[in-house]
């Protein structure tokens, strides 16, 4: 018997094509246990497992909170992070969930977290997995059924493109939501966010519809669901309480949510413009967010309108704010030399912006050509279907090494043409990517040395400019840098693809012997190709992923100076709220306000170093003294510490919408 192919199919459906699911009614607990631990194994032979352990300390945070509430305490619920920037989440069952990193990169706060997780528990809670009709295949449970809103799942072979996804139905994808919304709301968590999530999504498809286009074919739309969930107990506008709300909004406030929850505040004192514990919070939220004169006239009208308790805490308030204020004497610094820095900076940025658009251009060339031909290879890969698969055997140790060539496949090519596609192009009416975020970043620096005179708030920023234009900088040498990492990554896959070829080839010609294995002869033959095609797509995975480590370098870079541009430092009352995001974030609150400024460093360096520190279990001092001694930024440090920069580039993410996430505004578009 040859080995032809007998359809265009990856070997992901030869592998799991053991792991039909029976009727739910014939499938135990124990037995959907062990059922998902094979399609556990199952999934990790397709995905590598991102191990930063900040991220995973965050997923497992918002997981334990949210099991310690299930119904089923038979299941053992583990959740792994998967390395795709896909904005994916899936259940195989059993306790078994997965989330995609470009999900976490997606989420907005932990209480958006708990709206997915609860989402995926839901999908446990309720069986879906065991409950599917007996001819769906395993390959459905890994890549769709109960995925929270990924529309495909693109993997070696065009498995997309097979028309082999299944159809969760849209009843369990609005019992998943139903079972998640009141799973955080037990945990403790807001149920707005999953409202808000739905409304980053809908936004997300207005911005690229076609990237949804499939999912919303098998799935509810966003407004279905929003419409559904806001029919349920938790967020039916006629059974919400005032006191219900206010205690929504205070969390929201606790974990550092300033704006979110500033709005929810201002929306209860809408319909009850005398609460004063809406008017406490709402004035230490404007604290948070520079509003120094609205927070005093807030606090004010709170110890008016409060009970003696309220009067008492927002008096102190007021008291701190103006004592935090009367330590500040902002002077009007020698503007000539920022200015001068200033066009410094805009020539940088015109230079690095040819200089990247000429990379990106033949980067992009590569990645039509590299695609074309992974799609050409694929179609020559055997189908295994029909094979049985013996444990331990030659053929076993072919689709295992193939599974991790198709893992190096999508490494280098995924992760190499989100840096290509990322760094993005000021080209007229295609502004976008992290070329226009700089572009836009220099705007808004100059915009203030513009004024005159310069307003007191901008006064207190101006002495962080030139560590801003610095790390503007090494923003665009590592958008430099990642795009030649890509460009090397694409040229050695290349390569590695002709060997791939080669291997499927000789493969294809190979004999089956009388059990049903390769022979001897044909695997010692297939054995130093599929060698040389492993290391050398293996080299090529690595470049891509040091390609995605310079990215996220950027992008972080990028938050970082995002932060410091809030002008949190200023004063100290409001710089306390940062030190409370952090600790909210990442369990340590960064360093004090007399060695930010004594060691003469800005809010997002603050930010930075905080989390690091949790990531590489060290201290933020720890990290501020090894810049200090090495002469690296701070970013750089966590570099050299290999840490994983899209960990470092999340947080600061989260941080930056602590004080910034707005919706609703985001819904309109704005």
């Amino acid at each position: 018997m040859t080995l032809r192919r007998l359809i265009p199919a990856s070997l992901v459906l030869a592998m799991l094509c053991t792991l039909v699911p029976a009727p739910a009614r014939a499938v135990s607990t124990q037995s959907e246990i062990l059922q998902a631990k094979g399609g556990d194994k199952a999934v990790l032979e397709q995905y590598n497992v991102v191990t930063d352990p900040l991220l995973n300390q965050w997923i497992n945070d918002v997981g334990n909170k949210l099991w310690a509430q299930t119904a089923r305490h038979d299941v053992p619920y583990n959740i792994k992070i998967l390395d795709t920037q896909e904005i994916n989440s899936f259940t195989i069952g059993g306790g078994y969930i997965y989330i995609n990193e470009g999900a976490l990169d997606f989420v907005q706060s932990d209480d958006e977290l708990s709206g997915i997780i609860g989402h995926e528990t839901g999908h446990n809670e309720r069986r879906h997995t065991v409950t599917l009709p007996a001819k769906a295949n395993a390959l459905n449970l890994l890549f769709g059924i109960a995925a929270i809103f990924s529309p495909f799942i693109y993997r070696f072979g065009q498995i997309a493109e097979a028309g082999i996804l299944a159809k969760q139905s849209r009843a369990d994808e609005l019992q998943a939501d139903q079972y998640g919304l009141l799973l955080m709301s037990r945990a403790g968590y807001d149920p707005d966010a999953m409202v808000s999530f739905m409304n980053h999504l809908g936004a997300l498809e207005t911005q690229t519809p076609s990237l949804l286009d499939r999912y919303l074919t098998d799935h509810p739309g966003f407004p279905d669901r929003v419409k559904h969930l806001v029919g349920y107990d938790q967020l039916d506008p006629k059974k919400r309480t005032t006191e219900q709300l206010l205690a929504q909004a205070i969390h929201d406030e606790d974990t550092a949510r300033y704006n979110y929850a500033a709005l929810k505040f201002q929306k209860i004192l809408k319909s009850e413009p005398n609460n004063g514990d809406a008017l406490l919070h709402l004035g230490e939220a404007q604290i948070a967010l520079g509003q120094a004169d609205k927070s005093q006239q807030t606090l004010a009208a709170a110890a008016e309108k409060g009970t003696l308790e309220t009067r008492r805490v927002a008096l102190s308030n007021i008291k701190t704010l103006r004592d935090s204020q009367n330590k500040f004497t902002l002077t009007r610094p020698n503007l000539a030399p920022l200015r001068a820095a200033l066009e410094d900076a805009k020539a940088r940025e015109t230079q690095s912006v040819a200089l990247i658009g000429a990379r990106r251009d033949a980067g992009r060339d590569q990645i039509k050509a590299i695609n074309a031909r992974v799609q050409n290879i694929s179609y020559g890969v055997p189908d295994f279907s029909r094979v049985q698969i013996r444990n331990g055997g030659r053929l076993e140790s072919v689709i295992r090494n193939l599974n991790a060539m198709g893992r190096s496949i999508d490494a280098a090519f995924n992760k190499s043409s989100l840096v290509i596609n990322g760094t993005g192009s000021l080209d007229r009416n295609k502004e976008s990517g992290l070329v226009k975020e700089n572009n836009e970043i220099v705007k808004e620096l100059a915009a203030a040395l513009a004024l005159d005179p310069v307003p007191a708030l901008s006064l207190s920023l101006l002495p962080s400019y030139p560590r801003m234009f610095e790390d503007l900088q090494a923003s665009d040498s590592d958008m430099i840098r990642g795009l030649d990492a890509s460009r090397t990554s694409l040229a050695l896959l290349d390569v590695a693809l002709g060997d791939l070829d080669e291997f499927i080839k000789r493969l294809t010609r190979a004999n089956l012997d009388f059990g049903g294995d390769i022979s001897i002869t044909d695997y010692n033959a297939l054995l130093p190709l599929m060698q040389r095609a492993g290391d050398n797509l293996s080299k090529a995975a690595i470049a891509g992923s040091q390609a995605q480590q310079l990215y996220n370098l950027a992008r972080a870079r990028q938050l970082q100076t995002r932060i410091t541009m809030l002008n949190i430092g200023y004063p100290e009352d409001r710089y306390a709220t940062l030190r409370r995001a952090l600790q909210a974030r990442v369990r340590n609150n960064g360093l004090d306000f007399t060695t930010m400024t004594h060691e003469d460093l800005t809010p997002g360096e603050i930010a930075s170093a905080a989390i690091v520190a949790a990531d590489t279990n060290t201290t933020p001092q720890a990290i501020v003294q090894e810049a200090k001694a090495s002469g690296r930024r701070i970013v750089d440090v966590a570099n050299a510490r290999g840490m994983h920069a899209e960990a470092l580039e999340i947080f600061l993410g989260l941080v930056y919408l602590d004080y910034t996430d707005d919706p609703e505004k985001e819904a309109k578009g704005h």
